[in-house]
C-alpha cells in the first residue's frame, strides 16, 4: 500500500508537469557511436529566480523514468522536502552496450553484451555535462540515478569516477553482471579509500538467487567499511518485484539526498553575476 500511495503522489504531479520536458539536440558524439536522446526539465523557479543555480539530476533511461523522478521531486519540493534540480533524462538505444561496464561471458546471461560503460561515462563527463553547464544555470553538484543495468553503471561510476557525481542513486543495480567486476571493484574502493564524500542510495526488491546474493554481499561490505563522509542509505522491498524497485525507493532516495545536501550546505544558490 505504501508503494501504491507514493506512486499515486508521483503520477498526480507527473500529469501536471510532464509537458515541461523538452528534448535538446546534442552535437554528434565523438565518443559514443550513437548519441543518446537527451531531454531536460527545468525547476519551476528557473525563469523567475534568474540568479539561482541548481544541482543537476541525471536520470538514465530518461524516457521511461524521467517523469517519475520529476513528479516525485516536484512534490517533495512543494512540501519543503527537497531542493529543486535541473533534471536531465538520458536514453540509450542499447542499454546493455552503453550501461554495462564489462562484456558478459557468463552463459547464464547475454554472452558478448556490454562493455561500453566507461565510454558512456566519458560521453557524460566530456560532452553531456559540459553542454548542460553551458546551456543552463547548473551548480557543481551532480546526481546520477539508474535502475537495473543502469543502476550497475551508477555503482561503477561511484567507485571508478568519484569526482564525476556527488550523489548516486542505484535501484536494484545489476551487480551480478559478468564476472561481478563492478561489485569486486566497489568493495575494494570502500575498504581502501579513507575519505568518500558522497551520497549513495541502493535498494533491492524480491529478487532472489545469485542476484540477491551478490547485492547483499556488496551492501554489507559498504555498510561495514563506509567512512563518516559517505552518506549511505539502503532499502529492501521484499514484496516488490524488480520492475517496481525504482518507484518503491524513489521517495527514500530523494529524501536522503536532501538530507545529504543540507548537511553539506548544498542548495540552490545565488550566482555571483
Amino acid at each position: 500500500m505504501k508503494t501504491v500511495f507514493l506512486l499515486l503522489i508521483a503520477f498526480i504531479s507527473i500529469g501536471v508537469h510532464a509537458s515541461n520536458f523538452v528534448s535538446i539536440k546534442m552535437p554528434q558524439s565523438k565518443i559514443v557511436a550513437e548519441t543518446p536522446d537527451i531531454m531536460v526539465v527545468l525547476p519551476s523557479s528557473y525563469e523567475s529566480e534568474i540568479t539561482k543555480t541548481y544541482p543537476v539530476l541525471f536520470v538514465l533511461d530518461g524516457k521511461l523514468n524521467g517523469e517519475l523522478v520529476n513528479g516525485m521531486l516536484h512534490r517533495l519540493h512543494l512540501s519543503k522536502g527537497s531542493n529543486e534540480h535541473i533534471i536531465v533524462g538520458v536514453t540509450s538505444s542499447n542499454r546493455l552496450r552503453d550501461f554495462a561496464p564489462t562484456v558478459n561471458i557468463d552463459p547464464r546471461g547475454p554472452v558478448g553484451e556490454g562493455g561500453g560503460g566507461d565510454q558512456f561515462l566519458d560521453f557524460m563527463e566530456k560532452e553531456l555535462i559540459p553542454t548542460i553547464n553551458k546551456r543552463y544555470r547548473s551548480s557543481n553538484f551532480n546526481v546520477l540515478a539508474g535502475h537495473s543495468v543502469a543502476g550497475l553503471l551508477v555503482i561503477h561510476s561511484f567507485q571508478s569516477r568519484p569526482h564525476l557525481f556527488q550523489a548516486h542513486l542505484a535501484f536494484s543495480p545489476a551487480v551480478w553482471w559478468g564476472a561481478r567486476e563492478t561489485s569486486t571493484a566497489t568493495k575494494h574502493y570502500v575498504t581502501t579509500t579513507r575519505h568518500i564524500k558522497n551520497y549513495l542510495y541502493m535498494d533491492i526488491g524480491s529478487e532472489g538467487g545469485e542476484m540477491r546474493q551478490v547485492y547483499d554481499s556488496l551492501a554489507q561490505t559498504i555498510l561495514r567499511h563506509r567512512n563518516v563522509d559517505l552518506n549511505l542509505r539502503l532499502d529492501e522491498f521484499e514484496q516488490e518485484p524488480h520492475d517496481f524497485t525504482m518507484a518503491a525507493g524513489l521517495y527514500n532516495a530523494l529524501k536522503g539526498l536532501f538530507q545529504h545536501q543540507q548537511k553539506y550546505g548544498i542548495e540552490q544558490t545565488k550566482s555571483a553575476g
